[in-house]
């Protein structure tokens, strides 16, 4: 009888070892598997734009970092992976995007089972040097234009389709600071988004000495743009120098009307 209860008891032991050893094999597995691992899913390109291109990656699925071409390098994304949120079906993790000095730390969040492809990104903020969003935005009307400053992103939040490339829903604000255009320097500038179906509209304001700035510009999904500005100054004498670019309204005012494609 002894006998039986000491091998019963032994049993139990080898079982619950057993068990606790496959555990902690398994969840170090997890814990330590590869970004590599996480790029070579076919699932994942597919939610991905086909411009997007993951050129090579570092770390583990939990603390990792990509480097992504549209086809030009975009730069590097690294992350902290929330592992509560996958038991929930939702990829949720902090995020920050570097390349040279520019830098945007968000937090992102994307369903993990489900076919759908939508990007939630909220609480951003960084700043991007504008000769470098000219060179990832490739436009040939912007290349080669001696363009300086930065762009200041505040509160931004973005829920956007991966596979259309247009965003849902678009808030926070911008700021345009040292901003140098031809040699012409400018004060900050504002610019708020406002998302309207197929059409995006940056209301755009800012403050100089004695005159202004205002208007907006108008980015279309079909990928064309209407730009519209307006300069005013107090007085002749006030209105600046680099405003006889553009279309007098008499003394005290200028604008800008130019269309495009991006």
């Amino acid at each position: 009888m002894l006998k039986q209860v000491i091998g019963h008891i032994s049993l139990k032991a080898f079982l619950g070892l057993t068990f606790l050893f496959i555990t902690t094999l398994l969840i170090s597995v997890v814990y330590h598997l590869p970004v590599s691992w996480l790029v070579s899913q076919s699932n994942l390109q597919e939610k991905l734009s086909p411009n997007i291109k993951i050129s090579s990656n570092e770390g583990t699925l939990w603390q990792g970092s990509v480097q992504l071409l549209t086809p030009n390098p975009v730069g590097k994304i690294s992350w902290d992976l929330s592992f509560w949120s996958l038991i929930t079906g939702q990829v949720v993790a902090q995020s920050l995007w570097q390349k040279e000095q520019s830098h945007i730390r968000s937090h992102i969040q994307m369903p993990l089972f489900s076919d759908a492809t939508e990007l939630n990104v909220s609480e951003g903020y960084g700043e991007m040097s504008l000769p470098l969003l000219i060179k990832l935005i490739n436009n040939p009307e912007l290349n080669g234009m001696p363009i300086e400053g930065s762009l200041r992103l505040e509160d931004l939040r973005l829920l956007a389709d991966l596979q259309s490339e247009w965003p849902s829903v678009l808030t926070g604000q911008l700021t345009l600071n040292q901003l140098s255009v031809l040699g012409n320097a400018f004060p900050p500038i504002t610019i708020k988004p406002e998302l309207d179906s197929n059409k995006i509209t940056f209301r755009v304001s800012g403050q100089g000495n004695a005159w202004a700035i205002s208007g907006q510009v108008e980015v279309f999904k079909n990928r064309q743009y209407n730009t519209r500005l307006k300069v005013t100054a107090e007085s002749e004498q006030a209105m600046p120098h680099w405003a006889a670019l553009l279309q007098k309204q008499g003394p005290l005012a200028a604008v800008l009307n130019d269309r495009g494609r991006w």
